[in-house]
Formats: C-alpha cells, sequence, structure tokens
C-alpha cells in the first residue's frame, strides 16, 4: 500500500467521533472538470485535464468516485475508487481518496505499468448554489507492479456542480404571510374550522 494511503487511513482512525461534531458531509451527485500538472517535483512539469463524476451513494460514509484524464502527449488514465468527505465547517470539506485503474503512456510520461493506484487528498470550497471550487494532490505508483515504478506527483484545480442542480425548485410560500410553514398552519386550521354561511357569503 502506498505510503501516502497508509497517512490518510491514520488520519481518519484519528478523528474524533461523530457524535461529537458533524464529520461527514452529506452531497448530491457531482460532475467535475479539472486542470493541473503532473511531476510536480521535478524541473520538468506535464499538463493534464481530466473530468470526475462522484455519484451520492454512500456507505459507511464512503462514497465512488470515476476518472478519466488526459495529457498533452496523449496520456491516458481512466481509475475509480473510494473518497471520504470531511466538513471543515464554513463549508469547507477535506476529501480523502484511493482508488486504482489503468494508464497509457502513449508518447508522454512513463510510469512503468499500465495499473496504476491514485491516492489524493483535496480541500474544496462549497457554494451556496452547491457548486464547488477546490484544490487537490495526488500520487501515482503502480504500488511496485514492476521493476519500474517512478511514480508522480499531480497538483491541480477543479470546479465542480451538482447534478441535481436543475431539479431544484424554490419551495411556494404564502405571499401574504412570507412563510410557507405559516401558511401552511393556517390552511389546516381553515380544514378545522370551516367558514360559516354568512362567511361564505363574501
Amino acid at each position: 500500500m502506498p505510503r501516502y494511503a497508509i497517512f490518510i487511513l491514520v488520519l481518519l482512525w484519528a478523528l474524533p467521533p461523530a457524535s461529537a461534531r458533524v464529520w461527514f458531509a452529506q452531497d448530491p451527485p457531482l460532475l467535475s472538470v479539472g486542470v493541473g500538472t503532473a511531476e510536480i517535483f521535478d524541473s520538468h512539469q506535464i499538463l493534464f485535464w481530466g473530468l470526475e463524476y462522484r455519484p451520492a451513494f454512500r456507505m459507511f460514509h464512503l462514497g465512488p468516485w470515476l476518472l478519466f484524464g488526459t495529457g498533452k502527449n496523449h496520456e491516458f488514465y481512466a481509475a475509480a475508487g473510494v473518497l471520504m468527505n470531511l466538513e471543515l465547517g464554513r463549508d469547507w470539506v477535506l476529501t480523502p481518496s484511493f482508488g486504482a485503474g489503468y494508464y497509457n503512456a502513449s508518447e508522454g510520461l512513463t510510469l512503468g505499468f499500465k495499473a496504476q493506484f491514485r491516492t489524493a487528498i483535496e480541500i474544496t470550497k462549497r457554494f451556496s448554489n452547491g457548486h464547488r471550487f477546490g484544490l487537490c494532490f495526488a500520487h501515482l505508483s503502480n504500488g511496485s507492479l514492476s521493476d519500474y515504478n517512478p511514480g508522480t506527483e499531480t497538483f491541480g484545480i477543479f470546479y465542480s456542480i451538482p447534478l441535481d442542480f436543475f431539479r431544484r425548485h424554490p419551495v411556494a410560500t404564502d405571499a401574504r404571510l412570507g412563510s410557507d410553514t405559516l401558511g401552511a398552519g393556517f390552511f389546516l386550521l381553515e380544514r378545522s374550522f370551516p367558514a360559516t354561511k354568512d362567511e361564505r357569503a363574501f
């Protein structure tokens, strides 16, 4: 297991129990587009961009992710894995993740094997409309499945859009009362005490 994955597991184990604080963010399905660089600790960086989908499904606070990425030299990476969203407060979210996928170097960055494991940590700002903007640091490695395992570190920015955004509708409110709760309450009172004959005349 990559050392970054071990670090993330230790971090999650050290967190206080959920009863002490609402740690785990409940998110809608998200579609993200991102851009960044690989080989960030080397003298020659490589530009990449990608698309990621995150369903809303959760089990034991873990959710799935699916990523497709490519680079300027036609590198291709398709991966899937699990993630965990941790609330930091003030609409900031910390997300560690781990997964694995298929990598084709084409004419670009050689990583020694077709299978590549991805460990990542990201921090995201959630806006009032549900959109998100974040930074992500990730490490790719073939896990010593081959004798040549150079690995690489990436850093990128991304923007996420909730896929239920266009299905959201404002709650209808009682214009006279300015509150849907009060409006519902008066509606129930009217059903409980129907108008008299003289009142219906008006």
